[in-house]
């Protein structure tokens, strides 16, 4: 009988919880919607997504879901204050590009001031500076590629030795 006695006990207290988090739910709900606004009028005028506004909203819904999976049962483990905020999770589509876009403009920065003539643009990662062993050329491959390497080189001669012809106009070398 004590059991039924706890297990009761329990479950009033989880229901009163239960309504705290419902009313923290209404809170948060309208901070995500003036998040919602922001983040479309930041989007409007700059004509990208604002990192930070991103990044908090997509705590503030996995926030809103462990209340949900709380109040439907599915997890004895109370949201926060009672466990971490959530931290957000890697941006996709539109998102993802507004991250790369400011992790790549926040790097250029500093380089950029510290060498006023260099690129903007970031180094390349070292998966992209070598190509995958998958994209290695084929040995078909290797004497068209040095079949049109050389070709140039010869027309560069030929007409160096004065072979073009009246018409033929020495080419600008890349």
């Amino acid at each position: 009988m004590s059991d039924v006695k706890q297990s009761r006990e329990g479950l009033i207290l989880r229901v009163l919880w239960m309504i705290l988090f419902v009313l923290v739910w209404q809170v948060a709900e309208l901070v995500l919607l003036a998040l919602v606004l922001v983040q479309l009028v930041y989007r409007l005028t700059s004509g990208r997504p604002h990192v930070g506004a991103m990044n908090f909203g997509d705590s503030l819904s996995q926030y809103l879901a462990q209340i949900g999976r709380f109040g439907c049962f599915h997890s004895d483990e109370k949201p926060w204050p009672f466990a971490n905020w959530p931290t957000p999770r890697e941006p996709q589509g539109e998102g993802a590009e507004a991250v790369l876009a400011a992790t790549w403009s926040a790097a250029a920065a500093p380089a950029a001031a510290a060498a006023p003539n260099a690129s903007p643009v970031p180094e390349a990662t070292p998966a992209e500076q070598a190509p995958a062993a998958d994209s290695a050329p084929v040995a078909s491959e290797a004497p068209v590629e040095s079949a049109a390497q050389d070709e140039p080189a010869e027309k560069d001669t030929a007409v160096a030795k004065g072979e073009g012809g009246a018409d033929a106009a020495p080419e600008p070398k890349a």
